[in-house]
C-alpha cells in the first residue's frame, strides 16, 4: 500500500509541473506574438555618400620590351636594362622597399611575311619586364617616370594614384550617407503619416578612392630625350553606402 500511494503522488505531481508548464507558454505566446508585430513596423532604407581629396601618393609601372633571336642575348638585354632603371629611379629619390618587380615574361614570337601573311620559319624571342614603383611624393612622379625613360624603359604601362591615409574622407561621406538615409526615411515616414523612430540596425560599405574625371586636363608622357612628362593627378573620391533600419514610432 505504502509503494502505491507514492506512485500516484508522484503522478499528481508531475501532473501539476506539466500543468503549470503549459500555463506559462500559453501566457508567453502573445507576448511573442507582439514583439514579432513590433520588429514588424520598420521602415529601411539605403543612404550614399561621396568625398573628394587630392592624391598625395603615385603608382608608376614602366619597363621594357626586348627582342632577341638569341634567348640569351634577350634575357641578358633585359636584365640589364632593367637594373639600369631601377638604378635610376633610385637615384630620383625612390627607397628600394618602394621598387618592386611587377611582371617578366618570356615567349617565342615568330616572323611574318607582310606581304604573304605568311610565317618566314625565324623566330625571336622577347622579353617584357617591368617594375611598379611607389612615389611618395606625388611632385615627382613625372621626374622618376623620366629618369626610368632615359634609363633604357621603353614600356610605360599605367600610372594611378592614391590617398594614403582616407579616414578623413571617409569620415566626411559616411556623415553624407547617413544624411541621405535619414532624409529617405523621413520622406517614407511623411508619406504613411507616421512617426520615425530609433534606429534599429545599422550596415555599412565603402567603395576605395576612385579617379573623378577631369575633362579639362590631359596627362603627357614625353619622349626620352626632352623634359619629364606633365602629371596632373585630379582628384580621388570615395563613397560609403549604409543600410540602416528605423523603428516606426508610436
Amino acid at each position: 500500500m505504502t509503494v502505491t500511494l507514492k506512485t500516484k503522488w508522484i503522478g499528481l505531481a508531475a501532473g501539476v509541473a506539466l500543468g503549470l508548464a503549459l500555463v506559462i507558454s500559453l501566457a508567453a505566446r502573445p507576448a511573442a506574438a507582439q514583439s514579432d508585430n513590433s520588429e514588424a513596423r520598420t521602415i529601411s532604407v539605403s543612404g550614399s555618400g561621396e568625398a573628394s581629396g587630392q592624391p598625395d601618393i603615385a603608382y608608376v609601372n614602366l619597363g621594357v620590351d626586348i627582342s632577341n633571336a638569341d634567348i640569351s642575348q634577350a634575357l641578358n638585354q633585359a636584365n640589364t636594362a632593367l637594373a639600369a632603371i631601377v638604378s635610376a629611379i633610385e637615384g630620383a629619390g625612390i627607397a628600394t622597399d618602394d621598387i618592386q618587380t611587377q611582371n617578366y615574361n618570356v615567349f617565342p614570337q615568330e616572323n611574318f611575311d607582310p606581304r604573304t601573311g605568311m610565317a618566314t620559319g625565324e623566330r625571336v624571342y622577347r622579353v617584357t619586364a617591368s617594375v611598379n614603383v611607389t612615389v611618395r611624393d606625388i611632385s615627382q612622379a613625372g621626374t622618376v617616370m623620366q629618369a626610368g625613360l632615359n634609363a633604357g624603359a621603353n614600356l610605360v604601362n599605367s600610372i594611378s594614384f592614391g590617398i594614403a591615409d582616407t579616414k578623413a574622407l571617409e569620415a566626411e561621406a559616411r556623415q553624407r550617407a547617413v544624411a541621405d538615409a535619414r532624409d529617405k526615411a523621413q520622406q517614407l515616414a511623411d508619406a504613411f503619416g507616421v512617426s520615425l523612430g530609433e534606429v534599429v540596425t545599422v550596415v555599412e560599405s565603402f567603395g576605395p578612392a576612385v579617379p573623378m574625371p577631369q575633362f579639362d586636363r590631359a596627362m603627357a608622357f614625353a619622349a626620352a630625350d626632352v623634359s619629364a612628362p606633365t602629371i596632373n593627378p585630379g582628384q580621388l573620391s570615395v563613397s560609403v553606402q549604409v543600410s540602416v533600419t528605423f523603428a516606426i514610432g508610436g
